[in-house]
Formats: C-alpha cells, sequence, structure tokens
C-alpha cells in the first residue's frame, strides 16, 4: 500500500514503478537514490524539471534507467524501424498515426492531475515511434484538441498534432476517442522511394517501392509472415517480455536501454508542447519546452 516500503526490502537489485504517472517522479528519484536500477512506467515525468531530475538520479547513482516505451520492443515495429534503417523508403519524410478507439478506461487515467493529459498518458508512444523511426529530435509542433463528447472527463478525447523536425521531415498523430467501433492503430511512413504502412490489430506490414525518376513502382510482400508478429501463445506480440528482458539485460551490463531516459524526457517534451499549442493555438517549439 506504500510503495516507499518496497526500498526497505534487503537484496532488491531493481524496481518497477507502476504508480500513477503524478508518483513517477518521487518513486522512480528515490529508488534510483537508494542505489536501485529503475524501470520507469511512461511518461517519465509530468514535467521537464522531473525528468531531468530523475535522470541525474541514475547518473549520480550509476544505475540503470529505463522508461516503458515498450513498442520499441513490438516485433512489428522493429521490423518496420529496420525497413527504414535498411533504406526501404530511402529518405524517410512524413510519417504518421492514426488511431479511432473507445475511450480510456475510468478512474485515474481520466483524471487531468493525475495523469498529466491524454496526449502524457497515451500518445507519448507514438511521439517515442516517431523519434526513433525518424532518427532525430523534433523542433516545433502545432496541434488542435478537445473535450468534445466525453465531456464527463477531464482530459482531451481527440487530438491531431503535427510534429516538425529538422531537414523538413514532419510526423502527423491523430487520436479520438470517442469511435467505439475501432480500435486499430494505423502507423505509416513515407520517403522518397517507398511507403510502410502497418496495422496493429490486424498485425500486418506491407511495403510499397518506387522511384519517381523513372515512374516505376512495385508493391513488395514482407519476408515476415503475421506470425512473426505474435508470440509463443500466439497472441500479439505487445513487446513486454522483450522489455523485460532487455532491462534485466542492462542492469547485468550496466549498458543504457534502447528506450533511455533521455529518449523518453523527448517525448515528454513533445506532449507538453502539443498541450501548450492546444491552449495557445500557435506552432511552439521544442526549444521552449526544454528551455
Amino acid at each position: 500500500e506504500n510503495w516507499q516500503d518496497v526500498l526497505n526490502v534487503d537484496q532488491l537489485d531493481a524496481v518497477i514503478v507502476a504508480l500513477t504517472n503524478d508518483r513517477h517522479h518521487a518513486a522512480a528519484t528515490a529508488a534510483l537514490q537508494s542505489g536501485r536500477h529503475v524501470l520507469c512506467e511512461k511518461p517519465l515525468g509530468l514535467s521537464i524539471v522531473e525528468c531531468d531530475e530523475i535522470i541525474a538520479a541514475a547518473d549520480k547513482a550509476g544505475r540503470v534507467l529505463q522508461v516503458g516505451h515498450e513498442m520499441r520492443h513490438q516485433a512489428l515495429y522493429q521490423r518496420m524501424h529496420d525497413l527504414i534503417r535498411n533504406g526501404d523508403v530511402g529518405d524517410p519524410r512524413i510519417m504518421w498515426c492514426r488511431e479511432y478507439r473507445g475511450p480510456m478506461r475510468a478512474g485515474w487515467r481520466s483524471a487531468e492531475q493525475q495523469t498529466g493529459g491524454m496526449l502524457l498518458e497515451k500518445n507519448c508512444h507514438h511521439f517515442d515511434l516517431f523519434n526513433w523511426m525518424l532518427d532525430a529530435e523534433p523542433v516545433r509542433v502545432f496541434a488542435f484538441g478537445g473535450r468534445d463528447v466525453l465531456t464527463d472527463r477531464e482530459v482531451l478525447d481527440n487530438a491531431q498534432v503535427l510534429v516538425e523536425y529538422p531537414g523538413g521531415r514532419r510526423a502527423v498523430l491523430e487520436i479520438c476517442l470517442f469511435a467505439p467501433t475501432g480500435g486499430d492503430c494505423e502507423i505509416g511512413v513515407v520517403g522518397s522511394g517507398g511507403r510502410i504502412d502497418t496495422w496493429n490489430q490486424a498485425i500486418r506490414l506491407s511495403r510499397h517501392r518506387f522511384d519517381p525518376r523513372e515512374h516505376t513502382e512495385e508493391t513488395v510482400p514482407d519476408s515476415d509472415d503475421e506470425a512473426g508478429f505474435r508470440d509463443a501463445s500466439g497472441r500479439v506480440d505487445r513487446g513486454i517480455k522483450a522489455e523485460l528482458a532487455h532491462f534485466v539485460d542492462c542492469c547485468r551490463s550496466r549498458t543504457k536501454p534502447l528506450n533511455s531516459g533521455e529518449s523518453a524526457r523527448m517525448n515528454v517534451a513533445v506532449c507538453l508542447a502539443a498541450q501548450e499549442s492546444i491552449r495557445r493555438g500557435e506552432a511552439v517549439t521544442i526549444a521552449e519546452i526544454v528551455g
């Protein structure tokens, strides 16, 4: 009942912080200061200051800090990431994520103070994928959003977020929480030489190559069939087991995780910039958010 009691357990090497978002900072910082490695659920914090203090605590203690962005460990998105890195789409220019689904579960996830807002609670995952796939840090965010249908909740029920990256690359998020017949999450990328589309519920990945200079194009079957994106039991691989195994490996080898505190900090910055853009009705730079 009291998370502080966990830190009094002897021979405890690592802690998983899976509390409400508003308690991540206190619990993660205390665990790191006590000499434990930490796997902290996303978001890392509700502000850049909170993120910086958690990262500083990990650095000072010499302990591993991993953040629960498990989509980086999901087979479907690892395959997508590999294809982009291997040049299958040429120079990646535009990414998108579209998710039209029913409401989030009632309780603390619908409370602004405990979550920090819908974008921090839900869509930090998708901004993390944008940053990871494009291998870049965003520079500017322009967003629209509202609480238009689920007015009994405190958090947004829809948003459209445009994220700009260096060199004119862009990514756009569309999220709607009052579409109960939906639920699939489509994530895609198009570049100078091809396109990749993924559907999370259907567990499909398709590729399309083209050469605009020669006006040629082809659809390329993916080498992994649907089973490649499922776990041993046949269920959709959500990356949880791989994420936990990665954390253990990093703790043993004292290496920086794939989903590090620094990368999670940037995801928080995008969410905060989007929320500020919605409030102000104008574009917000990441530099303004991170200081």
